[in-house]
Formats: structure tokens, C-alpha cells, sequence
């Protein structure tokens, strides 16, 4: 089963994102912060890893960096979330962030679940 780290401030779109996550079959770690994030990411090994754009303490260019170096060598793909707002070629350039994916807020489920399932290799959508 591939586990999955989600990194979101907001509660309820934290627990949205778990939800549709087990559903497709995945296990999803949860954490509200960078540096608890920073600190799954020693203790865990992870598939793919779900960050929201605006997370407190800790630099998301930062986090990425740290997320690659701690995984070893072997791919691992990094999906972000952007509130509405952002482009995601405005965020590669102005916060230097080498995402694989982008998912927008308000997440929907099937656009969420068909581009984690791409990423890990997988086809299904079961929304």
C-alpha cells in the first residue's frame, strides 16, 4: 500500500483530503505544520507527499528540498496545493518549488485522486 504524507493547516480540508486519499486505497499520514512535517518525514518513508502552498513555520521551498533529500534517491513525486488564486508556473518561479502536480482549492475529489493515482502509477479514480 503507498503511503502518502499530507501537510495541510485547515482541519476540515485536511480530513477531506485523508478521506478521498483511504478511499482510493491509500494510507495517508496527516500533519498541520512544517516542522511536523519535517519530522515524519525522518521517521517515515513516504510515496508521494500532498503540501499546501501557505504552511506555517517552515519554508515550502525549504520542505521540498529537505522532502527529496530525505527520501533517498529514487523519484519521489511532491503534489501541491494552491489556493485559486496562484498559477502553478507563478509558483515554480517565485517560490522555486519543483512540484510534480498541482491540485487548486476547493480540492475536488476526482481531480485530486486522478492526479495522485498518475503519480503513483496507477489509473483508477474511484470517486
Amino acid at each position: 500500500m503507498n503511503r502518502i504524507l499530507v501537510v495541510e493547516d485547515d482541519l476540515l480540508m485536511l480530513r477531506v483530503i485523508e478521506m478521498i486519499l483511504r478511499r482510493e486505497g491509500y494510507e495517508a499520514d496527516t500533519v498541520m505544520n512544517g516542522k511536523e512535517a519535517a519530522l515524519s518525514l525522518k521517521m517515515n518513508t513516504y510515496d508521494l507527499m500532498l503540501i499546501d502552498l501557505k504552511l506555517p513555520f517552515l519554508d515550502l521551498k525549504e520542505m521540498v528540498e529537505q522532502l527529496r533529500a530525505s527520501q533517498s534517491a529514487r523519484y519521489f513525486p511532491v503534489l501541491v496545493i494552491l489556493i485559486s488564486s496562484f498559477l502553478e508556473s507563478s509558483v515554480s518561479s517565485w517560490f522555486g518549488i519543483d512540484a510534480d502536480e498541482f491540485v487548486h482549492k476547493p480540492v475536488s475529489p476526482y481531480d485530486l485522486a486522478g492526479k495522485v493515482n498518475r503519480l503513483l502509477g496507477y489509473g483508477r479514480v474511484e470517486v
